[in-house]
């Protein structure tokens, strides 16, 4: 009999042997993984055709059911090819400080001050608000983002080299714990409060607390080859390798393979594979928004300790986003469901992005069973006058200057057939109350907009932004755009 023979009649054999095992009653067997769906699939390939037509090079796909990755798709890559995932790194890097702080038992609440020598920013208000590590960890530290030079230099020789020169020109622009901004320096400040904490530089503390005990083998910080390269819209012309200054903040290369990894760690209170890979307790302090005036309120939504919340689908969706200069990315979890999805494109192309993001999420949650809606309270319409006015931003990311002067766009707050109306813009949205100071819009699972009386000034918080009401006033101490009273 030749080998091949004898290979045919054994595969047989043990096939014929796993039919009897399998239908003898009692009999213990190991159960298979679940098998894609069909609905899947086919998602896949309507992204595919998608991506095809905006000339994508590169496209990589995860989806995640019953707290596990059930399928892997790629077009232009592999699973095992590794890929950039921009600002996804921020969730990396505050799983890694919060694991530090369960290791050496730092409570959130400590000052940024007290654990570094000197501090990378100007805080005109430290004796009364401080900048705490939870502010850090949910970009609630009332920082603007990097200046233009910042984003343009390059990684300097270490962490303090590149943080504290520019530590005079870095100002608090409001209290810390006020409000949520969204910047990429507080993820710096946090690498810096891990090297003090442990001696060691910020990269080897990833990897031993959160890479080695998820199996990212691969995953880096650095440079790594075989990365598909980033290119502009046209999905032709190259952008070079963004070696950016503060790794901390976008710096994450590692394969959708290994990447989804942690977002099964995430879906299943840290475990992977069974095996308690990262502390529940950050976990579960990764989904929680703690600080700033939301928290005050009662909203479940908003940006906790790096991960943060949006509405699709009339669901809460928690995750994170990400840009790394020709290459875009965004992953999502619907933790109640145990499902989730791992999306990325290597050009700059951020309207495919979201559309591709619409179809991953309407494929996710087309057969869960629609979300409660909070009943509408009816307000006395004379309640609804009270909170009615001209609202500004409170908070700015870019153009500090434009912010300070008043000249940022306004939104204006009238009362219309027994609701708040919000316009700012072209856009308008009915807001419906469901508390006396939470708001939703139609089709909200959950409220997501709050009214927050902070020293006699009123603040508007939530998916709408952050706005401070300028007419009637008074402003906070940190604007001066209000009309005269």
């Amino acid at each position: 009999m030749s080998a091949a023979s004898r290979r045919r009649l054994l595969h047989a054999f043990v096939a014929l042997l796993a039919a009897m095992l399998a239908a003898m009653p009692g009999t213990a067997s190991t159960a298979p993984l679940p098998q894609p769906d069909a609905r899947w699939h086919a998602m896949a390939a309507d992204l595919e055709r998608l991506a095809r037509a905006e000339n994508v090079p590169a496209l990589t796909l995860v989806v995640l059911d019953s707290g596990r990755p059930v399928l892997f798709s790629a077009m232009g890559m592999t699973p095992d090819t590794p890929f950039r995932w921009g600002s996804i790194t921020k969730t990396v890097t505050a799983l890694t400080l919060l694991e530090l702080a369960r290791e050496h038992g730092l409570d959130l609440d400590g000052k940024v001050v007290d654990m570094l020598p000197a501090a990378p920013y100007r805080n005109p208000w430290a004796a009364t608000a401080p900048m705490r590590l939870a502010h850090l960890l949910e970009l609630s530290a009332g920082l603007p983002d990097l200046t233009r030079d910042e984003f343009r230099t390059a990684q300097g020789e270490d962490l303090g080299a590149a943080l504290y020169p520019s530590a005079q020109q870095r100002p608090v622009l409001w209290p810390p714990g006020l409000q949520h901004s969204y910047s990429n320096v507080p993820p710096a400040i946090s690498a810096a409060v891990i090297e003090q904490l442990t001696g060691a530089d910020f990269e080897s503390q990833v990897r031993r607390l959160v890479f080695q005990p998820l199996a990212m083998t691969h995953a880096s910080l650095l440079p790594v080859s075989g990365l598909p390269g980033g290119f502009e819209a046209d999905g032709r012309t190259p952008i070079p390798y963004w070696d950016m200054r503060f790794r901390a903040f976008g710096a994450l290369n590692t394969s959708p393979r290994e990447l989804a990894r942690l977002l099964a760690a995430l879906l299943d209170h840290g475990r992977v594979g069974g095996r308690q890979a990262l502390a529940e307790s950050s976990v579960a302090r990764a989904y929680r928004v703690e600080t700033g005036l939301t928290a005050e309120a009662g909203l479940r939504i908003g940006y906790g300790a790096g991960l943060y919340g949006w509405i699709s689908q009339g669901r809460l969706f928690h995750g994170h986003g990400g840009d790394a200069d020709g290459y875009l990315s965004r992953f999502g979890l619907l933790p109640e469901a145990g499902r989730g999805y791992l999306l990325g494109i290597n050009s700059d192309n951020p309207p495919l992005l979201r559309r591709l993001q619409r179809r991953v999420e309407t494929a996710l949650a087309a057969d869960l069973a629609a979300p409660t809606q909070p009943p509408e309270l009816r307000l006395d319409p004379a309640a609804l006058t009270r909170l009615a006015g001209e609202w500004y931003p409170s908070a700015t990311r870019f153009d500090v200057a434009r912010w300070r002067s008043g000249e940022a766009q306004r939104g204006i707050l009238t009362v219309r057939d027994g609701h708040l109306l919000w316009q700012r813009g072209t856009h308008s949205q009915q807001l419906m109350a469901v508390a006396d100071n939470l708001f939703r819009r139609a089709g909200d699972p959950l409220a997501t907009i709050a009214f927050v009386r902070r020293d006699g000034v009123l603040y508007l918080q939530g998916e709408l932004g952050n706005f401070v009401r300028v007419r009637p006033g008074p402003c906070p101490g940190f604007l001066a755009v209000c009309d005269p009273q």
